[in-house]
């Protein structure tokens, strides 16, 4: 804590105290103003409140209370009243910056962001302190969309700070981003990199910029820069692992997944990274493992789920894996191939029923998928429903013409059986007729 912030505190304690003993000291105006200032910026609305109150009772005269009262009531959107009181100050709006920042941001409120920057402006020419304002302008920017003006701000902020602060750097970086400003905003982030070379934040977003650029292995470079200046730098390590899996190194990959790992923020994304690559490692205990704590972090992660499940099936773990597909389900993310892989599951417990209710899901999903149509029709012919079965081949051949050849591909046990194998010839004779 820094030594004006102990005095803070130190005088809030003391104030708190006084009134919890119903004591009623002497406070002179600067000090009331920064035991108000603290509960502002602290957001303890109700004790600002009573601050206020208990300051204007001690100095009826004072001005900066009645400017506060301004500032909660827009803090706690309370406008009417903030308008309110604007108005009955308004010969003064010009000579204070705090007025011409309340009436900036009730414009804000009222959509009049032009008039409001106008003001900010203004205030921005007469504040001491010009970093509130700059802040102001940049959000006003911003919630216009007017992204080269923002930057423009951001920059002078950034010059007026001696250590950049985080929250500027990503609003920057927004700005280049939207602007597709990216060579800019490298070189820009160089020159920041010069005064803070171990700003792991600066080198991210430099790397980020590189990527837009197509340029991964500049990428890669700064990245490890940035987690060089921060090694529990967890998004730079994901970075990484996503470059070195698109690149197939698949083992670097898992490994700086591992590394961005966070305890504080988990991920189930990136277990789920690292599962995959198990899995393509043909790791599947390992893979399962992964997958299991992707879901427990993260269930509503869906993707998970269905590769899971095909992890489960090649473990000829069925049962298991047919709860994931019933998840994969609800959701409705999955494919035609997907389709095919739970009512696999499926018949490897007998479950001709449910399979056959699930391929009759997939066909209407499919519309124009003749091997979802051609397995369903072999299920059915299994099941005895060989009228259903004529139906669906029907539907086959419109699609392909070469549709009865394909499904004594997929079943050839059935060319064995008449009864089927005289329904198909009659299909086939009607098609070509």
């Amino acid at each position: 804590m820094r030594f004006e912030d102990r005095e803070v505190h130190s005088l809030v304690q003391s104030y708190e105290r006084a009134f919890e003993n119903d004591r009623q000291p002497y406070y002179d105006v600067e000090d009331l103003e920064t035991i108000v200032n603290y509960y502002y910026d602290t957001g303890s609305f109700e004790q600002m409140a009573a601050a206020i109150k208990f300051s204007i009772l001690l100095h009826p005269n004072s001005l900066v209370f009645k400017i506060k009262e301004i500032q909660l009531d827009l803090a706690t959107k309370d406008f009417t009243k903030a308008q309110a009181k604007l108005q009955q100050m308004e010969g003064l709006s010009d000579h204070h910056v705090e007025l011409l920042i309340a009436r900036a941001t009730l414009f804000m409120h009222q959509g009049k962001t032009e008039r409001a920057l106008e003001l900010l402006d203004s205030a921005l020419q007469r504040a001491e302190d010009q970093e509130e304002i700059l802040q102001q302008i940049i959000d006003a920017h911003l919630a216009q969309g007017a992204y080269e003006h923002a930057a423009e701000a951001i920059l002078k902020l950034c010059e007026l700070d001696e250590q950049l602060d985080d929250g500027t750097i990503y609003q920057l970086a927004l700005c280049f981003d939207f602007m597709h400003q990216y060579d800019r905003a490298i070189e820009t982030f160089d020159r920041f990199i010069e005064r803070e070379p171990y700003n792991a934040l600066l080198w991210y977003q430099k790397a980020a910029f590189a990527l837009r650029l197509n340029q991964e292995d500049k990428a890669l470079e700064y990245f490890d820069w940035a987690t060089t200046a921060d090694d529990g730098f967890h998004a730079a390590h994901f970075e990484i692992g996503r470059i070195h899996e698109r690149n197939d190194r698949l083992i670097d990959a898992m490994n700086a997944y591992r590394l961005s790992i966070s305890e504080e923020v988990p991920s189930g994304y990136i277990y789920f990274r690292i599962g995959m690559i198990e899995q393509e490692l043909g790791s599947l205990n390992a893979a399962l493992r992964a997958f299991d704590r992707a879901v427990e972090v993260e269930p509503e992660l869906e993707d998970v789920y269905l590769e899971r499940a095909n992890v489960l099936c090649e473990l000829d773990r069925h049962e298991e894996a047919i709860s994931d597909y019933k998840k994969v389900w609800l959701f409705g993310n999955y494919g035609a191939e997907d389709v095919i892989d739970y009512v696999e599951a499926l018949v490897e417990l007998d479950l001709l029923d449910e399979a056959i209710k699930i391929l009759y899901q997939g066909v209407g999903q499919f519309e124009d998928n003749v091997q979802l149509r051609l397995i369903l029709a072999g299920y059915l012919f299994a099941t005895a429903s060989y009228e259903e079965a004529r139906v669906i081949m029907n539907e086959c051949l419109e699609l392909e013409p070469t549709s009865v050849d394909l499904f004594h591909q997929y079943f050839p046990a059935f060319g064995k059986i008449p009864e089927i194998t005289g329904i198909l010839a009659e299909i086939q004779s009607a098609n070509d007729a």
